[in-house]
């Protein structure tokens, strides 16, 4: 079982929680996994740490530890009445950081009512990235916390061969290069004198209307 303190508890083990666990676990965090599933903890026992427990159930959550933990992912996502009552168990056991897989926006809701830190819409979130990469003109896309995103573009062919300085790129778009890949070379950390190359892939930082000003310009 997972030492206490800096371990993370991560309950319900479908594609999501086990994605969670697994990355956790060769991250080198301490993880816990828990499942009511036999044949998900079965499958994973010999991958990390994991017991077969119905989180819903407030003698469970008492005998595996669970007041130990700080972090815990809640992964549920077979239905809204189970993971609001492992959620509820969880915070009355004392864990105060949780991060939660919702389903719906009525879930959400009741999770952010219920004192959830994080909430994890993650088919919304996949979709919403998903349509932004089939437009064609995001390499990728990051939706990071209010209104700002971080894109992966190609250098815009009006800002190849420029510094970030001379295309007064900060003054212009209100946008940030972060940085800038050449194929075939590391990671440039961006500033004023990175040079956009026609063919490099840029990592931007902005809201989305100044990213998108920047791309068409």
């Amino acid at each position: 079982m997972a030492s206490a303190g800096n371990s993370v508890l991560v309950v319900g083990l479908g594609r999501f929680g086990s994605a969670v666990a697994q990355t956790l676990n060769d991250l080198g965090q301490d993880v816990l996994a828990v499942d009511r599933n036999p044949v998900l903890v079965a499958r994973w026992s010999n991958v990390f740490n994991v017991v077969e427990a119905d989180m819903t159930d407030v003698l469970a959550v008492d005998q595996i530890g669970a007041q130990d933990f700080t972090k815990a992912v809640v992964a549920i996502g077979d239905g809204i009445e189970a993971s609001v009552l492992t959620i509820g168990n969880l915070l009355d056991a004392g864990v105060t950081d949780i991060w939660a897989k919702s389903v719906s926006k009525e879930h959400t809701r009741i999770l952010q009512r219920m004192g959830a830190r994080h909430i994890i819409s993650a088919e919304a979130d996949a979709g919403k990235r998903v349509g932004h990469l089939v437009a064609g003109e995001y390499l990728d896309y990051i939706e990071i916390e209010g209104p700002y995103t971080v894109v992966k573009i190609h250098t815009p062919a009006s800002m190849a061969n420029k510094t970030v300085g001379q295309a007064h790129v900060r003054e212009r778009y209100g946008i940030t290069i972060v940085g800038a890949i050449t194929p075939g070379l590391d990671f440039r950390h961006g500033d004023e004198d990175t040079v956009m190359h026609r063919g490099d892939e840029l990592i931007v930082l902005g809201l989305q209307d100044q990213i998108d000003r920047f791309i068409r310009d």
